[in-house]
């Protein structure tokens, strides 16, 4: 008997090379509403309905299924801009996030782009995307592929600039 059962033992390491890594969420929350602080200071308050946690991959993640609500804070922890979109990733270990589907930026100015994918890297403070991009102002519609802009939003580059439309102002006298 004690010979069967010392046969029937695996060691967790050699079960788990045979094992795919699987893509099970660990933990689930509901509600989420975070702010992100550096130095006393607020930096972000990120808000979620729903977010999946991965752990135990690999290269850890985060998914946003329904979206996020991010706005960005300055030194004065007034606003600086907000970000939007329908789903999310975060990757911890590389400080990135990507945000996909209706995603939408905003700035103090009150400036907006919008594309379908952007990546966020958190530690460099940046946004940036090969995918096409809309970029609306007080006076002008530029669309494009591919940008790179500041985390406010303040400074920002189209990479290859396809379109540019100026907007009339519909006031008359």
């Amino acid at each position: 008997m004690l010979l069967f059962l010392h046969a029937c033992t695996n060691k967790a390491s050699e079960v788990q090379e045979f094992m795919p890594e699987e893509e099970v969420a660990m933990e689930q929350q509901f509600g989420v509403e975070l702010t992100y602080t550096d130095s006393a200071r607020k930096k972000m308050l990120l808000k979620a309905d729903e977010v999946h946690s991965y752990p135990q991959l690999e290269d850890p993640k985060l998914v946003f299924p329904k979206g996020i609500d991010v706005t960005f804070y300055d030194r004065q922890e007034e606003e600086d801009s907000h970000l939007r979109a329908d789903h999310a990733i975060r990757f911890p270990k590389r400080y990135l996030w990507q945000a996909s589907g209706n995603v939408k930026v905003t700035n103090k100015e009150g400036e907006m782009l919008e594309t379908e994918f952007l990546n966020w890297n958190e530690r460099e403070e940046i946004i940036f995307s090969e995918e096409f991009v809309r970029i609306t102002t007080g006076n002008q519609v530029i669309m494009g592929e591919g940008f790179e802009a500041d985390q406010s939003f303040s400074n920002y580059r189209i990479t290859k600039v396809t379109g540019e439309l100026y907007l009339e102002d519909d006031q008359t006298p």
